[in-house]
């Protein structure tokens, strides 16, 4: 029969023994030592100075110095002025007080519970706030969960989560439910390409979208693609290519001179002053309290107007440019404040900032206005979300449908009165409607006395001379027609 217990090694009373209580207390001190076991440090290689009785170590060392010596790899303890040794068993633990860690003896060498726990690996199933099973091998219950880039090792900055799949044929994607039934599906799903799919009910689901794998283009199966919308279809539809012809996109701005840039009447400089309803640069006028402002323009043509008093004004022509009922937005680069409301209209909106919208009626007259601050680039177009300013190259041949000026030379071919030489006709752009026609002598020809003029249709001016004179006689004359609204 051994002396000693087989895994505390504590000494065992012998029969008959003498003096049993030093076995006795030896046993006691054991287990005092090795039960509840919390050792001040683990990293020395030589007893410290001074030690208090009872004060116990673990000795990692492979060669412990001092008192320590022999007792490499054991439990030692400080009692009665002397340090002695446990020899540790696999599954001891040690609290190291100078580390606030668990130890655990494998049999060979004290590991950190800690760092243990800081490195799980290969465990077959774990659950946060819940259970997790054999289908769903981690499983978390919680508000919110967090993934961020490693700045403790530190890592690359970079934060990836990869879903990897055996095959094509099978599916990677994430799963959205409501009341754990699924209500929407992303992924590739049964294949390489990337696929959205939508349920009311979790049973039935409807791809919504895909992207090609192979060539990137995206798809979206469940979208309407016939009929075409009606021309001017303002509704949030997909178009299609012959909705986007049929709406004529070419002319999204339904503002004539958005950038400022035709000036027939030859407006400049700063602080000019006009009366109300007076026009100024092409489609232009002043508002119904007159207007100051200023132009300056820019490299590429494109002028920013300054306004300091009063409004600028363009009424738009709505059987022309408004044939589509319906929302419309403005939009313009600078500090003024704008709006757009249907001409005649009694109640005026406020003003506002770029990017305001309102409902017009289809054929109808609208007004755009704006007052106090820049102005440039100005457009308004359908729907409720402007877009880049629209630039064309025909914009002096709208502005020409309002409003045109030109010079001519009438040359008298014989004496015989007011008309020799002949009605002088003169064929121009068509106009809105028969426009007014202002004309004179500019003085500097042989003839100075009056001219006669008309219009006889939106693209025939007629001039002749206003009294007799003789043959030869000539005189340049400058002129303008207006079918401003």
């Amino acid at each position: 029969m051994s002396d000693v217990t087989p895994h505390l090694g504590l000494p065992l009373i012998a029969a008959s023994q003498a003096q049993k209580h030093v076995t006795h207390n030896e046993a006691l001190g054991l287990l005092d030592a090795v039960i509840q076991l919390a050792c001040l440090d683990k990293d020395l290689s030589a007893p410290p100075p001074g030690p208090a009785e009872g004060d116990r170590y673990l000795v990692v060392t492979s060669n412990p110095g001092g008192a320590w010596a022999g007792l490499a790899g054991q439990v030692v303890r400080y009692a009665d002025g002397v340090w002695a040794g446990a020899i540790p068993r696999a599954g001891w633990l040690a609290f190291v007080v100078d580390e606030a860690d668990l130890y655990v003896f494998d049999g060979t060498a004290w590991t950190s519970v800690r760092r243990t726990l800081t490195a799980v690996q290969s465990v077959s199933r774990l659950g946060i706030n819940t259970e997790a099973d054999s289908a769903n091998r981690l499983a978390v219950k919680a508000d919110a969960a967090l993934l961020s880039w490693d700045d403790v090792t530190p890592g690359s900055g970079d934060m990836r989560v990869t879903v990897n799949k055996k095959a094509a044929a099978r599916d990677a994607g994430f799963v959205f439910q409501t009341g754990y039934s699924a209500r929407a599906l992303f992924g590739t799903l049964g294949g390489d390409d990337l696929v959205l799919k939508t349920s009311p009910d979790g049973a039935a689901f409807t791809t919504a979208l895909t992207a090609s794998a192979a060539t990137g283009v995206v798809a979206f199966p469940a979208s309407p693609t016939a009929p075409t919308p009606a021309t001017g279809d303002a509704s949030t539809q997909l178009a299609t290519t012959a909705f986007v012809a049929a709406r004529g996109l070419a002319f999204r701005n339904r503002l004539i001179n958005g950038s400022f840039a035709v000036n027939q009447r030859n407006a400049s400089g700063s602080q000019l002053a006009y009366a109300a309803d007076a026009y100024i640069v092409d489609r232009w006028k002043a508002g119904a309290n007159g207007v100051t402002l200023s132009f300056a323009a820019s490299g590429n043509g494109d002028v920013t107007v300054t306004i300091t008093a009063g409004s600028l004004v363009q009424v738009i022509e709505g059987g022309l440019s408004l044939p589509d009922g319906g929302p419309y937005a403005l939009s313009w680069r600078g500090t003024a404040a704008g709006r757009v409301y249907p001409s005649g209209a009694s109640s005026l909106p406020a003003y506002a900032g770029a990017g305001t919208s309102t409902t017009l009626t289809a054929g109808s007259n609208a007004v755009v206005e704006f007052t106090a601050g820049t102005v440039s680039l100005a457009q308004l177009e359908p729907g409720r979300t402007a877009t880049a300013f629209e630039r064309r190259d025909d914009e002096m041949r709208r502005c020409q449908r309002y409003y045109q000026t030109g010079t001519l030379i009438l040359f008298r071919a014989n004496a015989s009165g007011a008309f020799g030489g002949g009605v002088v006709p003169l064929r121009i752009a068509g106009m809105r409607t028969v426009p007014t026609v202002v004309a004179a002598n500019d003085g500097s020809g042989s003839y100075t006395g009056s001219i006669v003029f008309g219009a006889t249709s939106p693209e025939d001016l007629r001039f002749w001379f206003g009294a007799a004179g003789t043959a030869g006689d000539y005189c340049p004359v400058a002129w303008t027609a207006s079918a401003e609204l």
